[in-house]
């Protein structure tokens, strides 16, 4: 077995640790703070995320994602 040890949270992270946590580009973790979906703390040009906002904004999101409906159609039996 991996020996995989998990990290605690610092209590404040930067735009690119959130964007490493949430494995996604730093533009991704700008769009959620400008559509209001995650908190941030602006520390005069830079922007600092508390642990409990981005656990909470992981936490709001779906689990998994629906199949479009076009994947779902049956095809005609013979």
């Amino acid at each position: 077995m991996n020996d995989v040890r998990i990290q605690p949270l610092p209590p404040v992270m930067t735009t690119d640790e959130v964007a490493q946590l949430l494995r996604c580009p730093p533009e991704s973790v700008a769009r959620y703070v400008f559509s209001h979906q995650l908190g941030a703390i602006r520390i005069g040009r830079e922007r600092r995320f508390r642990a409990e906002d981005v656990l909470e904004f992981v936490a709001s999101r779906p689990l998994t994602a629906r199949p479009a409906k076009r994947h779902l159609k049956r095809t005609p039996r013979r």
